[in-house]
């Protein structure tokens, strides 16, 4: 009886084991990863992009880059299988064959040539970088919101990052009088005498929190500087999208950045994920991309067919800065202001002149329905250009 028992304990745990294998987590898969292609005639450098897609599958946009400056291109598939995910595709009439391990991607890329790639997280040159005296800081991580309103003129609802998403509820106080009443609900009585409670109950907000970092979801309906600004001026903002991989386009972390002249630069999640004419991120909106563009292959004859560069992964934190400049002629603000913009520190519009001429008016952030969070937002002011 005993030697036919424990067997049987051996085997349950080893299933036990078998079932507790973590799954790699997209979060941590996805990325840009570098590194090498290797074999006995030499190397070359190689730069990937694991885009997450849902449900355990990746697109990887490889970039190998030959020591003369050119770059050709190769599309890899991947498929999470049990604790790993397998990464397969051709460069021509060569196989690629791969697997991730520990923030690492290895493997084989042709006959006698081996991968090895390891996820890096480059941080922007600008991020964290503090305004200069006379800017005017937006936001910094107080809860007093002094210089952000919201967009729709709703009250904000702040508390730290614990009670980010709680309900706000709010009830009815009446009376009936036949003039005005002597008494007004206050935060010292809050049902005066001849008040009543009403029976309605309803959600009329969400507690936006802000985290240990400072940042701050956009809320319901976007948020405004207090003030307007006209001229030139500095620009620096952080920012960080969501990680949503089972949507694409326009659905994949979206808000944008409205300048005071009314122009909005584009905040989405386009690591490698294509869009169309300034739809993805750092472009001015539906009508110019950055100049930091590269194509995917596959897809090079679809009208939306390019991804930016610039961007990093969703849940990492990017930055924009902004150099915007004005001409005032007899003493007024006038013309299509140019702009430049650098994404993560690279430059991504060159002293663009945009369409709408320039006026005074507030800085809006965008509310798109998705979770984009924003920090570290301040803007200086200059003379005129």
């Amino acid at each position: 009886m005993k030697q036919s028992i424990i067997p049987c304990l051996v085997c349950m745990m080893i299933m036990s084991v078998r079932l507790v294998v973590a799954v790699p987590v997209e979060a941590k898969v996805q990325g840009l990863y570098e590194g090498v292609c290797k074999d006995a005639k030499g190397e070359i450098k190689i730069e990937a992009r694991v885009v997450a897609q849902g449900g355990g599958t990746y697109k990887v946009l490889v970039r190998k880059l030959a020591t003369d400056g050119k770059v050709s291109r190769v599309e890899l598939k991947g498929v999470t299988e049990g604790n790993t995910v397998n990464f397969n595709g051709r460069d021509g009439d060569v196989d690629w064959k791969c697997s991730y391990a520990d923030g690492a991607v290895a493997g084989t890329c042709g006959e006698g040539c081996k991968l090895d790639v390891k996820r890096v997280e480059h941080v922007s040159p600008s991020m964290g970088k503090k305004p200069p005296q006379g800017a005017v800081v937006l936001f910094n991580g107080n809860t007093t919101m002094d210089e952000l309103v919201r967009a729709n003129g709703s009250p904000w609802y702040v508390g730290d990052k614990s009670k980010d998403g709680w309900a706000v509820w709010e009830v009815p106080i009446r009376t009936v009088v036949a003039n005005e009443p002597g008494e007004w609900p206050c935060k010292d009585n809050v049902i005066p005498k001849d008040w009543t409670l009403g029976a309605e109950r309803r959600r009329v907000d969400t507690v936006r929190g802000i985290g240990d970092d400072g940042s701050i979801q956009v809320p319901t309906g976007g948020m405004n500087s207090k003030r307007q600004f006209e001229g030139s001026f500095d620009y620096h903002v952080e920012f960080m999208n969501p990680l949503v991989p089972n949507a694409h386009s326009q659905g994949r972390g979206n808000s944008g950045v409205y300048l005071p002249n009314g122009e909005e630069i584009q905040v989405l999640d386009s690591f490698g994920e294509c869009t169309y004419e300034g739809g993805g991120c750092g472009g001015f909106y539906k009508y110019k991309n950055p100049d930091t563009m590269d194509v995917i292959e596959s897809i090079k004859n679809s009208s939306e067919n390019k991804y930016t560069l610039a961007s990093t992964p969703p849940l990492q934190w990017q930055t924009y800065d902004i150099e915007y400049r004005v001409q005032k002629k007899d003493g007024k603000y006038s013309g299509r202001p140019r702009v430049t913009v650098y994404h993560n520190g690279i430059k991504i519009h060159d002293s663009f002149e945009i369409k709408k001429d320039a006026k005074k008016g507030h800085f809006h952030f965008q509310d798109h329905g998705n979770p984009v969070r924003y920090r570290n937002i301040w803007v200086l002011p200059l003379e005129d250009q």
